[in-house]
C-alpha cells in the first residue's frame, strides 16, 4: 500500500487555536473543522513542512514550531504516516487563493482544542493525536 507522509499543524494566535473548514467536496471530511495540513515533498524536512502549512495553507508565517505527536493509519487507498506540529502564528491569517491539485480551506476561525472532537469521532487522525497529546479524549 502507498504511503503519504503528512505534516499537521496546531496553530495558535493570539485569539486561540486556529481551525480550518475542509471544503464539503473533501473526500474524506469533508464539511469538518480541523488542522490545516501538507503532505511532505521530496527530500523536505518535517520543520520545513510545518513552516509551509503556514505559507501555503494560511497566507501567514510561524513565529515557531515544534514536534508534538506522531501516528500511523492504514486508509483505504494508503497508509498514513501523520507528524502534529504546534506553533505560533507571526500575523493573522489570510486564506490565499487554491491552486489546482492540493486541498484548501473554505473557511477558518479560532477556537479551542475541544473543537476537534467533532473532526476526531468522524476519523481525523491528526485531530485524533492532538487532543490525545493534550488529555482531552474524544
Amino acid at each position: 500500500m502507498p504511503r503519504k507522509r503528512s505534516v499537521a499543524l496546531a496553530a495558535w494566535g493570539e485569539e486561540g487555536l486556529l481551525l480550518v473548514l475542509r471544503p464539503e467536496e473533501d473526500p474524506e471530511f469533508g464539511g469538518a473543522w480541523g488542522l490545516p495540513a501538507v503532505s511532505l515533498e521530496g527530500e523536505e524536512t518535517l520543520e520545513e513542512a510545518a513552516f509551509r502549512v503556514a505559507w501555503e495553507k494560511l497566507g501567514t508565517a510561524l513565529a515557531q514550531a515544534k514536534p508534538l505527536a506522531f501516528g500511523v493509519e492504514d486508509r483505504p487507498r494508503y497508509t498514513l504516516e501523520l507528524w502534529v506540529f504546534e506553533g505560533r502564528l507571526a500575523a493573522p491569517p489570510k486564506l490565499p487563493e487554491p491552486k489546482p491539485g492540493k486541498t484548501y480551506y473554505a473557511a477558518f476561525r479560532y477556537g479551542h482544542p475541544e473543537d476537534l472532537k467533532e473532526a476526531a469521532r468522524r476519523g481525523s487522525l491528526c485531530s485524533r493525536l492532538y487532543l490525545a497529546v493534550k488529555g482531552l479524549c474524544p
